[in-house]
């Protein structure tokens, strides 16, 4: 699924949820119009409530005409509840329950997308282009305790602290790009994936892929030559954040791989775009395999963050 249809999926979702508020609101107003009584009643309520705000809002308010009209509302709202609860209705029922309040469920406000319509086109993000939301970390389950080195310790502490406030300050950030370079389970995905959970938190749209499901897509974009190509690289150019696990386990493919990831971390610095890295590489091995220009966008201290994770692999200790 591409970013289009993922778009075009959700206005159907959230138009379909507005309808179905909507109308059950108007099955319950229809069910209560069988008493003859409750149209009348409703055009009395409307009345006294408008009377009411124009004697309030006068230049000299009339206290005791005011305290008339409020006692003759709650009358019509006693006597409204009544043929309401013969119904099995309540006033709250005939008015539409939307999910979301902000947007009254259209996804949303004005020309910008509300803040739950952004939530959910982030979980069909991540279902799509990277992990699912169980397979995403907390910072809160960082266990200081797996690390048996106290040098080790401290610096990962350091290094979540670290990364995790960067998570709480999107988007006021300095830095849009981090790379964590380290040996294999020293601990660099599992922090990257407590920082894609803690930005859709926040209702920004992440996607978080393999070096290999990146190299994928950019052969099909390569190999692709209709009306779908735009469509196949443009989540993860636009994404807010773009998490690449694992670079350098991928196979180079001839005027691929290089080639793209250039583009890639090219056009997402051009509009301020955060993509966070991990490598087993070192610094050197990054260097030699992708080049100079590519490693320059990430080791460019001004936009970015490099960062050497030191020590044991957990994983082994956990065994």
């Amino acid at each position: 699924m591409n970013l289009n249809e993922i778009n075009s999926n959700l206005q159907a979702e959230f138009a379909l949820k507005k309808i179905n508020a909507e109308k059950l609101a108007n099955e319950n107003i229809f069910k209560a119009k069988q008493n003859k009584n409750f149209e009348p009643l409703v055009l009395l309520e409307r009345e006294t409530e408008l009377a009411l705000a124009k004697e309030k809002t006068a230049e000299k308010p009339n206290k005791k005409q005011i305290a008339s009209l409020e006692k003759t509302l709650a009358e019509i709202r006693e006597v409204k509840c009544k043929i309401l609860s013969s119904y099995s209705l309540s006033p709250s029922d005939l008015v539409p329950k939307y999910e979301c309040q902000i947007c009254k469920d259209s996804g949303f406000v004005g020309t910008q997308p509300c803040s739950c319509f952004v939530k959910r086109k982030n979980e069909e993000l991540i279902k799509s282009y990277g992990l699912s939301g169980k397979e995403l970390c907390d910072f809160n389950s960082f266990d200081e305790n797996v690390f048996s080195d106290e040098k080790q310790k401290a610096d990962s502490i350091t290094l979540k602290n670290k990364l995790e406030s960067w998570c709480e300050k999107f988007p006021n950030i300095s830095k849009n790009k981090i790379v964590l370079l380290g040996e294999t389970g020293v601990g660099k995905t599992f922090l990257t994936k407590c920082m894609a959970k803690r930005l859709s938190e926040k209702n920004v749209s992440v996607c978080f892929l393999s070096a290999f499901e990146t190299n994928n897509l950019m052969l099909k974009y390569h190999t692709t030559f209709d009306n779908s190509k735009l469509s196949i690289l443009k989540p993860i150019l636009e994404i807010d954040a773009l998490f690449i696990d694992d670079l350098g386990t991928e196979p180079i493919l001839n005027n691929v791989s290089i080639n793209y990831l250039f583009l890639i971390l090219s056009e997402r610095e051009r509009f301020d775009k955060p993509t966070i890295i991990t490598t087993n590489l070192s610094a050197e091995n990054l260097k030699e395999r992708y080049g100079e220009r590519i490693f320059s966008r990430l080791s460019d201290k001004k936009s970015g963050i490099m960062l050497k994770v030191s020590g044991e692999d957990i994983r082994t200790k956990k065994r």
